[in-house]
């Protein structure tokens, strides 16, 4: 009896060490299936707003390339317009200086004549 006993404990412990043992592994298993899952979820999910993401940085770019050109074209309409009020300016003093100009040489010429 003590030698069944020597040979039957043993090889129950053996037993129930496998039996445990392949319970674990497949505890294991199931939670690496379900943590793999849960992975390739949140993945996805982050490529959803990373996509996102750039499409709204892309709009906004698009958006502020567009204000930049509007901005441009309207400083370019402000500096011809001023370029043409500093021309029209400059002409009008030059008249101006030229009308000057002449007058003081008619008053030089008249007072070389009289004296």
């Amino acid at each position: 009896m003590e030698i069944a006993q020597l040979v039957v404990s043993p090889a129950i412990l053996l037993g129930a060490f496998i039996f445990f043992w392949k319970v674990s592994k497949a505890g294991r298993m199931e939670l690496e299936t379900r943590l793999v899952q849960r992975m390739d979820r949140m993945e996805d999910r982050l490529d959803s707003r990373i996509v996102a993401l750039e499409d709204k940085m892309d709009n906004r770019f698009i958006a502020t390339e567009a204000r930049f050109v509007a901005l441009e074209n309207k400083m370019d309409r402000r500096f011809i317009s001023l370029e043409d009020k500093m021309d029209k300016r400059f002409v009008a003093l030059e008249d101006k200086m030229d009308t000057r100009v002449g007058r003081l040489e008619g008053v030089l010429i008249t007072q070389q004549e009289a004296s």
